[in-house]
């Protein structure tokens, strides 16, 4: 295909209308003061007029050298340059080196500003220069030089002070959103047993590997590890082109939540040469924290901008739908969205048309998600909408080096050897460890003596950690009242209660108030004690509708966590009210499961790991449901095997049983199947001759 010619571009730019600049600066991959920059030129100057430079500009468009020489020159106080440094992005330290450059030899020079002003621009692409230098220079009181240098580049439109509602401009809402990442998204706490130890998120990123997919969503085999920024994600060009969707799948605890703290955490500090720099706007929904009606304005309203008495989640919408180029979303984990069913898409909602770029298409947002949701984006359009990445989470290097640093300050650094050399053999174990949360979980039950060889299920290592929790909270507790393992045992099925109710009301429920507790309040506590659950109080004066003044929420400290203690609950009540021929409370709930059976794998593996006899019951259940192909139920079967412990073996003829094909088709296998695989029967290994899998989940 031939070039297109000067003659055509010029023609296709008088034909384009201000209100495409951005939807066109987008597509072909600008940023957002280029952008931003662009409209600003065209309103200056009438259509084929050449395009004017600033006095200076070298030819490759970028800044001359001879402006940043005589810009240092002018620059005469010490405050000046602090201040230009801190607008140019520059930490503290590099700012004091470069004073310290500008005291040669006890005479005061301009060479640390020049060097400044050099390093910078190596940062910046050369069509963003001129108009972020003279941005940086009005930020730090500098106007006048503004003026004097760079006074036919143009000036980024004060968005900023554009209203949203009546008191809320643009900059108060950068503010409030900046201190609402701060004191809560962007605070992670290090140990779930310890309430006060918390560490800022820049203490504890931890690098991602990345696992780019292609637009139809199959796997190209790049991998990427974003050292600097996660917040590169939203720099990854398809094709020369920044996408308006981008999908970021990864299983629980991989680092979906922390990926989306860190973005958050560098666009607060305006993070020099990250994506979100100079974005104006970034709205980080929660979708555990809606319903299926929530719509994406009271969903932002809600969670981050409850104080704004006159601000309506329409008039927020309208204000976005109207500014799409300055508003970047990010909705963190799908999988814990009501609305995501078939069932109630045709709800009064209008997030699942943010989703399908059928709402605000030209506002880039990013979604998380869990695996088993990817399917949702292999219809319609969507592959070729959404940029598709993966998590992996903690790379067996990285847990490695994290396993040797825990044990080289403990009093037996050999320790971290055994550690390694067990998870070698424990597949199952070892898959907990890609989570950072539950790799520091391993190690301190590792180290205490309370995890040997023999636990080789997820369901034990969690019975093991909540023992851990017990004798730590014991050995903190001031009161002679300690906890038994038999009152652990009470607390753990209360809270699975809880925890099972929670997940069939809504199988996306991670968060609960103390009225989901209130037949228990003791055990309440006592959980928080554990550090099993965490406990949120925050004020809420600010809603004039509400006649409460804090609202509490609680959380269990993982997803796993919640599903395992439902899971043990679940287990006792089948097993105490099991009779024959009658329904069992196991029963009941895998009937409400049905077709979504999905959403409770983990909740159903607990189950089976609990009990032998009970994995051979949902096996059962699982054999008679119509609600799954063929090839999900040998690997939901498999994966409910792999938790069982000895050699039951009436779990083994019942896996059997249920095998009966010589060629076997697996849909979406993880590190549970092929567990599973390798636990059945030799007998049967030689009579199913091929095993295939149909989108590998396995890492």
């Amino acid at each position: 295909m031939e070039p297109l010619q000067e003659i055509e571009l010029i023609s296709l730019a008088e034909d384009i209308g201000p209100g495409k600049y951005s939807k066109l600066c987008n597509a072909l991959g600008y940023s957002y003061a280029v952008n931003i920059y662009l409209i600003s030129r065209t309103h200056k100057t009438t259509k084929k007029t050449p395009v004017q430079t600033s006095p200076g500009m070298a030819a490759h468009g970028g800044i001359a050298d001879d402006l940043l020489f005589k810009l240092a020159e002018d620059i005469e106080t010490g405050e000046q340059m602090e201040a230009l440094g801190r607008t140019l992005g520059f930490t503290v330290a590099d700012i004091n080196r470069y004073t310290e450059t500008n005291r040669i030899e006890g005479r005061v020079t301009c060479k640390g500003t020049r060097d400044m002003l050099f390093d910078w621009r190596q940062t910046v692409e050369p069509c963003d220069q001129h108009i972020r230098l003279k941005q940086a220079l009005i930020d730090a009181e500098l106007v006048m030089l503004a003026s004097a240098y760079l006074k036919r580049t143009p000036i980024i439109p004060d968005i900023y002070s554009e209203k949203i509602s009546e008191s809320l401009t643009v900059q108060q809402c950068r503010k409030k959103l900046e201190n609402k990442y701060l004191d809560q998204l962007c605070k992670i706490q290090m140990k779930p047993w310890d309430r006060n130890d918390y560490a800022e998120f820049e203490d504890m990123h931890t690098v991602v590997t990345m696992v780019k997919k292609d637009g139809r969503g199959k796997d190209t085999k790049k991998k990427e590890i974003l050292q600097n920024s996660v917040a590169e994600i939203f720099s990854t060009k398809v094709n020369g082109k920044l996408p308006a969707r981008i999908l970021i799948s990864a299983p629980a605890g991989r680092g979906k939540t922390t990926a989306v703290a860190k973005m958050a955490y560098d666009w607060v500090h305006r993070e020099r040469g990250s994506a979100l720099e100079h974005l104006p706007l970034l709205f980080v929904v929660k979708f555990r924290n809606t319903s299926q009606l929530t719509s994406i304005g009271e969903a932002i309203k809600s969670q981050l901008l409850s104080d704004v008495h006159d601000l309506t989640p329409e008039g927020l919408e309208s204000f976005i739908r109207k500014n799409q180029g300055i508003c970047h979303i990010i909705l963190d984990g799908l999988d814990e969205y009501a609305g995501i069913s078939s069932s109630q898409r045709s709800s009064e909602s209008n997030i699942i048309k943010v989703i399908c770029l059928e709402e605000f298409p030209e506002c880039r947002v990013l979604v998380t998600t869990r695996p088993h949701l990817e399917n949702f984006f292999d219809q319609d359009d969507l592959p070729r909408v959404y940029t598709k990445m993966w998590i992996e989470g903690f790379s067996r290097e990285s847990s490695c080096e994290y396993i040797n640093k825990f044990f080289a300050s403990t009093s037996n650094p050999c320790k971290g050897q055994s550690l390694k050399d067990y998870l070698d053999e424990q597949p199952l174990i070892d898959e907990l460890v890609k989570t950072p949360l539950f790799c520091l979980m391993i190690c301190h039950v590792w180290s205490e003596g309370l995890l040997d060889s023999g636990t080789t299920t997820q369901t034990e290592l969690l019975d093991k950690v909540n023992v851990f929790l017990m004798h730590y909270a014991n050995e903190r507790s001031k009161s002679s009242v300690k906890i038994t393992p038999k009152k652990l045992k009470e607390i753990i099925h209360q809270l699975g209660e809880v925890a099972l109710t929670g997940l069939l009301d809504d199988a996306k429920k991670l968060v609960f108030t103390p009225h989901d507790f209130h037949k228990v309040p003791a055990t309440l506590d006592m959980a928080c004690r554990l550090g099993i659950l965490s406990k949120t109080t925050v004020n809420i004066t600010c809603l004039p509708q509400s006649i409460e003044t804090t609202s509490t929420t609680i959380e269990f400290y993982h997803k796993l966590a919640q599903e395992h203690s439902a899971g043990k609950f679940l287990a006792d009540q089948t097993s105490r009210f099991l009779l024959p021929l009658k329904i069992s409370k196991l029963d009941r709930v895998l009937r409400k499961m049905k077709a979504n059976i999905g959403d409770y794998e983990n909740l159903i593996r607990f189950t089976a790991g609990t009990d032998n006899s009970l994995c051979i019951r949902i096996m059962k259940a699982l054999l008679n449901s119509s609600f799954l192909d063929e090839s999900e139920r040998y690997r939901i079967l498999l994966d409910c095997s792999s938790e069982t412990t000895g050699t039951e073996r009436n779990v083994s003829s019942l896996v059997q049983r249920c095998v009966n094909a010589e060629s076997i088709v697996l849909k979406s296998p993880t590190v549970y199947t092929v567990v599973g695989m390798r636990n059945l029967p030799k007998q049967l290994k030689l009579e199913v001759c091929d095993f295939s899998f149909d989108k590998m989940c396995i890492q």
